[in-house]
């Protein structure tokens, strides 16, 4: 492998950068090799920054342009793509990413290049600011700690930052980045969600929490919050599609036997007519539940066999729950369907974390920092160090 400077390309998206990125990447490139730029439709204005980076730094820039702002997502795939095309993909390991607005420390992306260097086999290393910090606006902290937070509950992952955009990318998942949908902010959660089912590390590294005070995002709260939002909550939807799908038979089936075929049988005690309709009800649903939740909710690949013992362990667990406390708020307040209702959706909540973390937990294995991750083929990573 040919000598370098640094293990890892260092790519930035920007734009309309102010004067100041200038001096950002003369920083840079005291470490770093080769730093691909990509001008994401920056106006005219602006252009003067860019030239005036190649002209002083040289070769050591590789400047892309979209003639059009495409995003940021599409800004990193498009120096993902370049990376692969080109001869960097056999001088480096991988690529660092960060913005170029400044609120990242050079020193911060030196150090994940070096985590590059000791780590480079289907990971991403993520640069993490202390959300609590005093110089990060209330806004912003409170935004990232809820997304951390709902990332958390809803894929089963703990990362204390899922916001930062400075990153460090293994060179074995770049064609994997490539292929990832997202043209804009939410590109870069896209890789945090889809990391677990394609066996990826996610490894964190402190940085600093910088804020300047003359800072402008290109983050627009509403439209970009939204399309975050909107792929942070599809496990979700999708749950609660296969609930409200599985949840009519149920209901269906319930108040047919309840209300008509069991009073037609001659069966009159509350007690024995409950424990049919909620029994075969639930058998009828839960087919179709197990079915969408297995492969749209959490995905069919790297799952268990054993999923579906656990699935109707839980599904016995969680029927017997529901006749119980449908039996005991009926005899009180009357009205078994609604009661059912709101005693189902309850413990429905309960049940997508069970099924998240038990039910449908994809095969892993465990590093020592407690990172989810793949089995390593130990040899080859020697060889690519060496």
């Amino acid at each position: 492998m040919e000598i370098r400077s640094s293990n890892a390309a260092l790519a930035i998206p920007a734009l309309n950068p102010t004067p100041a990125f200038f001096y950002l990447v003369e920083s840079l490139t005291k470490h770093f090799g080769d730093i691909i730029i990509v001008n994401d439709g920056s106006d005219e204005t602006h252009s003067d920054v860019f030239r005036e980076i190649k002209r002083v730094f040289g070769e050591k820039i590789r400047l892309l342009s979209h003639e059009q702002n495409r995003g940021k997502g599409a800004a990193l795939k498009t120096a993902f793509a370049y990376y692969l095309e080109s001869d960097l993909k056999d001088r480096y390991l991988g690529v660092v990413t960060m913005d170029c607005d400044g609120q990242h420390e050079v020193s911060d992306a030196v150090k994940l290049d070096a985590a590059l260097g000791q780590e480079h086999c289907r990971c991403i290393h993520i640069g993490c600011r202390n959300l609590n910090s005093k110089v990060m606006p209330f806004r912003s902290k409170l935004g990232n700690k809820a997304t951390a937070l709902a990332f958390s509950l809803l894929y089963g992952v703990k990362l204390k930052d899922t916001q930062t955009g400075l990153r460090g990318f293994s060179g074995d998942i770049l064609d994997w980045l490539v292929g990832l949908q997202g043209d804009r902010f939410e590109y870069e959660m896209n890789m945090l969600i889809h990391s677990k089912e394609a066996e990826i590390a996610l490894i964190e590294h402190s940085i600093t929490t910088k804020y300047e005070v003359n800072h402008t995002s290109h983050y627009h709260t509403v439209s970009d919050s939204l399309r975050v939002a909107k792929v942070l909550a599809k496990p979700l939807l999708f749950f609660i599609l296969a609930a409200a799908v599985a949840g009519a038979v149920d209901l269906g089936g319930f108040s047919l036997l309840y209300y008509a075929l069991l009073p037609a049988l001659g069966v009159k005690d509350l007690e024995v007519a409950l424990l049919f309709a909620t029994v075969l009800s639930r058998v009828l649903s839960s087919g179709v539940n197990f079915a969408c939740n297995r492969f749209l909710t959490f995905g069919g690949k790297n799952i268990s066999r054993s999923s579906i013992f656990k699935y109707y362990s839980l599904w016995l667990v969680q029927m017997g729950a529901s006749y119980g406390l449908v039996l005991l708020f009926t005899s009180m307040l009357g009205g078994a369907v609604w009661v059912k209702l709101i005693v189902d959706f309850c413990l429905s909540l309960i049940s997508y974390q069970v099924q998240m973390h038990w039910v449908f937990k994809k095969k892993s294995c465990e590093r020592k920092d407690g990172v989810q991750c793949r089995e390593e083929n130990i040899e080859e990573r020697n060889t690519m160090l060496g």
